[in-house]
């Protein structure tokens, strides 16, 4: 009896990680057709930079990405400002998720199917120096 409930407790914990993994991606798939297209990823990205950008003045600083909390905030300004200006405009946001888009889909079919999003989000846990640009949803905010 002991080993069945071990076994059924760890079933029920796998089951729940799973379901979490496509929790994000469901968030991010409007249409719920099981994938990303690049529009419903551009649309998430630019919720995310407006819940970020708590100034509204159409741009990131440091000090705004440090309340994220997920990402390194000098080194994200550093990659993504293209203008060296200091900070992450809406625009640099939006280019640096297309740039992640691209790569996140693998095969090139201009969606992130769930084989493309667990795969990166793998990649994201065994080598956490990636998480720009190449993270999908280390920035999100749902």
């Amino acid at each position: 009896m002991k080993k069945f409930l071990t076994a059924a407790l760890l079933v029920l914990f796998c089951t729940v990680i799973s379901s979490a993994d496509d929790g994000d991606l469901n968030k991010i798939d409007k249409n719920n057709d099981g994938k990303i297209s690049k529009k419903e990823y551009i649309d998430t990205v630019t919720n995310t930079f407006n819940k970020i950008d708590k100034n509204m003045d159409g741009s990131l600083t440091g000090e705004e990405l440090k309340a994220v909390g997920k990402i390194h905030p000098r080194k994200f300004v550093k990659e993504e400002d293209i203008n060296k200006d200091g900070k992450v405009s809406r625009e640099e946001f939006i280019k640096a998720a297309e740039k992640r888009f691209k790569l996140l889909d693998k095969n090139n079919d201009g969606f992130i199917d769930r084989q493309e999003w667990n795969a990166a989000k793998e990649n994201v846990n065994e080598n956490t120096s990636k998480l720009s640009p190449v993270a999908p949803f280390i920035i999100f905010h749902f």
